[in-house]
Formats: structure tokens, sequence, C-alpha cells
């Protein structure tokens, strides 16, 4: 048996009941939504949901991050 890391970076959010397999790393500031499977990996501030996971829209940057 071979196992990968699952990476879940700073800020983001993964709803209740969501499946993420080996390998994938959520990005920072992305939203997976409740339920969903996540089996690729997830770009920073962006929402995902379904099964599989798919794009749903990007988030916008926190307002401190915009600012500078």
């Amino acid at each position: 048996m071979t196992t990968r890391p699952i990476t879940v970076e700073s800020e983001a959010w993964i709803g209740g009941g969501a499946i993420i397999t080996q390998g994938v790393t959520i990005g920072r500031g992305a939203v997976v939504a409740a339920g969903a499977v996540v089996t690729e990996n997830v770009d920073p501030y962006t929402v995902v949901g379904g099964v599989p996971a798919i794009y749903i829209r990007s988030v916008g940057l926190p307002a401190q991050k915009m600012a500078q």
C-alpha cells in the first residue's frame, strides 16, 4: 500500500462530509463544499464542489491582502 499526504494550506475551509483523496493540495483560502469528492489540487481562493469536485467560482482575497 502506498500513501501520499494531503496538504491543506492556511485559510482554507473544508465542508462536512467532504472526501479528499491522497496527494491533493487544497490551496490557501480555498473552499471545498460539503460532500464534495476532491481528486485534484484546488487552486488558492477558489470554490469547488460536486462529485467529482469541479471549479465553481473564485473568491476574493481578504481585505488586508488586497490593501498591500
